[in-house]
């Protein structure tokens, strides 16, 4: 069958402009993918912030425009006076929840529909993917039951003297730098450091002694990474957050890593094979390992097992570095508060001296200092570890009082940093006032409303 002229014409311009007509359809998909969800908050009558195709509404953060809590604090004023709202990191929508009764739903009350962290898959070292952080579900819920039992007040008791001993290095450090201006992020990051090995898995990493050792300067590149690998990880994770099960990237160092886990186990074996025991979080990992092998080998059912190697190593490593960075961080903004606060750091002084009495400060006063525990809470009002904590939705859920649902995988966004900023829930939020926590007034606000350490059964554990 012979073509007509007009077929003829389409054909041999379809041949010709082929790559066009490629690109062009390229972008239509490309299009079509990633603006298909931006419809998703106007469908459900939620008001939600404007997204720009590819970056949602990151633009300004991805820009390094704006700090992170700032943007938070923008996204949380953008809905003020709303139960929730919506935005996007991507093409991901996220609801973003305001109303004090729907978070302690969602972290408290119904916590068994939001059980997960909202996390992405990635090709990371299983010593690094089977942290608390990061397990699920009854995998979560096994290894924080078998953990917990470390932060019982006779185990802190114990490690009370060890934390006063370093205590008094820095001390002895400090007078070194008498009237001369310090860096006060890595001060704290030597103290905190010695601290947590000392205390937490019997190891002096010399941190207080040479600014220079060895174990602080691996643990000071861990979550290093340069500009370029930084905004390529950006990209992935609004782009193509699928791809990174693929490739091997992540916010971690891998050299310092593998150091770091080089000594943990190095420290774990010698501890398996010690007649003494000590009475630290890394004995406590090792015994409840060794226990759990035991009686599994028993019933012949050692594939069950919740910590094995690889997610002891991981619980180590975690509890080492995030004692190292949010610790190092929370003194280094109490410090400089006090520092511009003289009369605020007076109060302090003559609080503690007037419960020790003239004695030394011991494990059985800190229970009394309700000012001090009073000036930290503040100090992380203001400055929380996290802006935001997410949740992934486990269980489907119908928000409270009104026909929406969320299917599993919904994301929803707790804003720790917009609700800390709030003058409805603080008052004269931008100012330092320890009096906040103190029992009277601490006893009006709802304790859900304190989101430094999170809130429900997946709060901080070391809370």
């Amino acid at each position: 069958m012979e073509l007509n002229t007009g077929t003829k014409e389409l054909l041999f311009f379809i041949v010709e402009n082929w790559k066009l007509l490629l690109l062009l359809n390229l972008l239509f998909y490309l299009y079509f993918y990633y603006t298909q969800t931006f419809d998703y908050f106007e469908k459900r009558n939620i008001k939600f912030m404007k997204p720009v195709i590819f970056f949602g509404n990151a633009l300004s953060r991805i820009m390094g425009k704006k700090p992170f809590i700032s943007y938070q604090l923008e996204v949380y004023n953008y809905f003020k006076g709303h139960r929730y709202g919506g935005f996007f990191e991507g093409r991901k929508p996220v609801l973003y929840i305001l109303d004090p009764d729907l978070i302690k739903s969602i972290t408290i009350s119904d916590s068994d529909h939001f059980i997960d962290r909202s996390t992405i898959k990635t090709r990371e070292p299983r010593y690094l993917s089977r942290s608390l952080l990061a397990l699920k579900g009854l995998e979560w819920k096994a290894v924080r039951s078998l953990i917990t039992p470390t932060f019982s007040s006779a185990r802190l008791k114990n490690m009370f003297p060890l934390v006063q001993h370093c205590s008094d290095q820095l001390v002895v450090l400090l007078t070194r730098f008498d009237n001369t201006e310090i860096e006060l992020k890595a001060m704290t990051g030597h103290f905190t450091l010695e601290v947590t090995g000392v205390c937490a898995f019997g190891i002096s990493t010399d941190a207080l002694k040479d600014e220079n050792a060895e174990f602080y300067k691996i643990a000071e590149k861990f979550n290093y990474m340069s500009i370029s690998k930084r905004m390529f990880f950006f990209f992935i994770l609004l782009f193509m957050p699928s791809m990174f099960r693929f490739i091997n990237i992540s916010f971690m160092n891998h050299e310092s890593t593998k150091k770091l886990i080089k000594i943990l186990q190095k420290t774990k074996s010698e501890r398996i094979t010690a007649e003494s025991k000590r009475s630290d979080f890394l004995q406590l990992l090792v015994d409840v390992a060794v226990t759990e092998k035991e009686e599994l080998a028993k019933t012949g059912e050692s594939s069950k097992r919740y910590l094995d190697d690889d997610t002891l190593d991981a619980q180590a490593l975690l509890f080492l570095l995030a004692g190292f960075e949010t610790t190092s961080t929370l003194l280094s903004f109490f410090f400089h508060t006090m520092a511009v606060n003289p009369e605020l750091q007076e109060k302090l002084r003559a609080h503690i001296k007037d419960i020790t009495k003239g004695e030394n400060l011991c494990y059985d006063h800190l229970s009394q200092l309700d000012f001090l525990e009073a000036t930290i809470l503040e100090t992380l009002r203001m400055y929380p570890p996290l802006g935001r904590i997410d949740r992934s939705c486990t269980k489907p859920y119908t928000i409270p009082g009104t026909s929406l649902q969320l299917k599993i995988g919904d994301v929803v966004a707790i804003p720790a940093y917009g609700i800390h900023m709030d003058p409805d829930i603080y008052p004269e939020p931008e100012k330092f006032k320890p009096e906040r926590f103190m029992k009277e007034e601490k006893k009006e606000r709802p304790s859900h409303l304190f989101l430094a350490f999170g809130a429900g059964p997946r709060n901080c554990i070391g809370n």
